[in-house]
C-alpha cells in the first residue's frame, strides 16, 4: 500500500490507476503531459526527441505505477522518471560531458543574467529574435545535466530541495550546476550590447 506522505493531490488518481483504472491514468497523463514534455525539451533541446521521450515516460509510468510506493509525491517520482529517461536519450545522441570541473565548487551571491524588456518596436522585435537565437545557442552548449537543473529551477519553478530530491543529488551539487549554467549563459549573452548582469 502506498504511503503518500503529506497532501499529495494525485493520491486518488494514482490509487485508482494502480487498481487498473485506465481513465484515472489518462487524467494523470493529461495533468502532466505539458510538464513532462517541457522538461524533456529542456534536457534534449530538440522537439522531436522530446516528444519521443514524453511517450516513453508515460509508457514507463503506466507499467511501473503499480510499484510506486508513495514514499515521495507522485509528481516528484514523475519528474525523476522524466529526467532519467531524457538523460538516457541525450547520452545516446551525444557523449556525456564530464561534470567534474563544473561541480567542483559553488560561488555564492553570483548575479545571473537579466534580460531587458523594452517596449517592442521594429528594432526591438528583431533584437528579440536575435536574443532568442543566442539564448537557444547558449543553452545548447550546456550539458544535458546542466540543462536539466536549469529547466527545473527557472522554468518549472522547483525549489533547490525539490531538485535535489528528484535527482538524488546533494544540495551543493544542484547549486553548483545552476551556477555554472547561469554563468555560461551570461558569458554568451554579455556579447550582445545592451544586456547587463542582474537576476535571471
Amino acid at each position: 500500500m502506498a504511503l503518500f506522505p503529506g497532501k499529495d493531490p494525485d493520491r486518488g488518481l494514482v490509487q485508482r490507476a494502480q487498481s487498473g483504472d485506465k481513465a484515472a491514468f489518462g487524467k494523470l497523463v493529461n495533468r502532466y503531459y505539458e510538464m513532462v514534455y517541457a522538461l524533456s525539451y529542456g534536457v534534449l533541446h530538440s522537439a522531436e526527441p522530446a516528444r519521443d521521450v514524453t511517450q516513453d515516460v508515460f509508457l514507463k509510468v503506466y507499467h511501473e505505477i503499480v510499484k510506486f510506493q508513495g514514499k515521495s509525491k507522485f509528481k516528484t517520482w514523475l519528474y525523476r522518471v522524466t529526467v532519467n529517461t531524457a538523460l538516457d536519450a541525450a547520452r545516446k545522441i551525444k557523449p556525456a560531458t564530464s561534470l567534474d570541473m563544473t561541480d567542483a565548487s559553488v560561488e555564492e551571491n553570483v548575479k545571473p543574467v537579466v534580460l531587458e524588456d523594452p517596449s517592442p518596436g521594429p528594432r526591438d522585435r528583431a533584437s528579440g529574435e536575435e536574443l532568442k537565437d543566442m539564448l537557444k545557442r547558449a543553452i545548447g552548449e550546456l550539458s544535458p545535466e546542466h540543462r536539466a537543473v536549469l529547466t527545473m529551477r527557472e522554468w518549472q519553478q522547483m525549489s533547490y530541495e525539490e531538485i535535489a530530491e528528484t535527482l538524488d543529488l546533494e544540495m551543493g551539487t544542484v547549486m553548483s550546476r545552476l551556477h555554472y549554467a547561469r554563468k555560461k549563459l551570461a558569458e554568451i549573452l554579455k556579447q550582445k550590447k545592451g544586456f547587463e548582469k542582474g537576476s535571471f
